[in-house]
């Protein structure tokens, strides 16, 4: 299903797994199984792939205990969500779980109108998520791309720290100018000896690389990857993005 979420299902019970796989709350909200595994190991290998982004995880110690595997996935694979489902109540289990930042806990037997309500709130996440995940993989990736003529100047280090911090804004060259502490013309002539490029041009292949990323997923369409990186119109991003890889934002597909 092109466009749609992937979500993990980890379980240590094979019909359980089936019938939770096979319920329509997950095409009716835009997601598909991924994946079904039966133990943590699994489910922490699957979560690390980055492409996985909600997890419906079964609560049942000692093969799947949910707090211990959320734990491990905040710390190797970032802020994927997680619905937790339990045979019993436990408010212990429940209480880590939710400190972990799970969307929901919820304890069997599950309605599928249950579960689409925490799937609902899943999905704000998701796209946070998803958004961040892209963001810093663009900005590892162009950051290992550019040929910049010194890169173990201090300056490159401070450059990529502005950008993976400024993931919420268009940055113009006044703002990285002041974010730097510097003035508009002083910063440009210093970006461009230690770029070698201006930071217009540099900020512009960045945010390219960070729309190729978003295309490649299949979740959004070229209007709202405009949107999200700020352009002032999708004709304009046509423009700027064809100029730069050659291609048109339409030719990517999801990979």
């Amino acid at each position: 299903m092109i466009g749609s979420f992937r979500v993990l299902i980890a379980d240590t019970s094979p019909d359980e797994r089936t019938e939770f796989g096979n319920m329509t709350v997950w095409e009716e909200n835009g997601l598909e199984i991924a994946a079904c595994v039966s133990n943590a190991a699994e489910t922490i290998k699957q979560c690390k792939t980055g492409n996985i982004d909600l997890v419906l995880c079964f609560n049942k110690p000692p093969v799947l205990t949910a707090p211990e595997i959320m734990a491990q996935v905040r710390r190797t694979a970032g802020d994927i969500p997680f619905i937790i489902i339990s045979p019993s109540d436990d408010s212990e289990y429940m209480r880590e779980c939710f400190l972990l930042g799970a969307v929901d806990y919820l304890t069997l037997p599950v309605s599928e109108t249950r579960l689409a309500s925490a799937v609902e709130r899943a999905k704000k996440q998701m796209k946070v998520s998803v958004i961040d995940y892209e963001y810093k993989r663009a900005a590892d990736e162009f950051f290992s791309a550019v040929e910049f003529p010194d890169k173990s100047d201090k300056f490159v280090s401070e450059l990529k720290s502005f950008i993976m911090d400024s993931s919420k804004i268009t940055c113009t060259t006044e703002y990285a100018a002041d974010k730097f502490g510097f003035n508009k013309d002083y910063f440009g002539r210093l970006f461009k000896a230690k770029v070698g490029m201006t930071f217009v041009e540099f900020y512009k292949r960045f945010r390219v690389c960070y729309a190729e990323r978003l295309l490649r997923s299949g979740r959004y369409k070229v209007r709202e990857v405009s949107e999200m990186l700020g352009f002032a119109s999708v004709d304009y991003f046509t423009t700027v993005f064809k100029k730069i890889t050659g291609k048109k934002p339409s030719d990517l597909k999801k990979y």
